[in-house]
């Protein structure tokens, strides 16, 4: 139960987060300028999200085919 009432808080906060941001963004008159560097914030965080994708699916390969050799022998 702990493990779901973190997380839902942390889900509000995050949607709050969010929410200010949208609101500020809508506000400025900077906003050309913030959603550039947003948009370069996200494309950072999908680079790392993607490169760490990418290791988990080859490290699973490896316990897959070293799971695999094992059951051979």
């Amino acid at each position: 139960m702990k493990s779901v009432d973190s997380k839902l808080l942390l889900g509000l906060v995050v949607g709050a987060a969010v929410g200010a941001a949208v609101g500020y963004l809508a506000a400025t008159d900077k906003r050309e300028q913030l959603l550039d560097e947003l948009n370069s914030v996200i494309g950072k965080v999908k680079e790392g999200f993607n490169a760490t994708l990418a290791k988990y699916k080859e490290g699973k390969q490896e316990v897959a085919q070293a799971a695999e050799e094992t059951v051979a022998e």
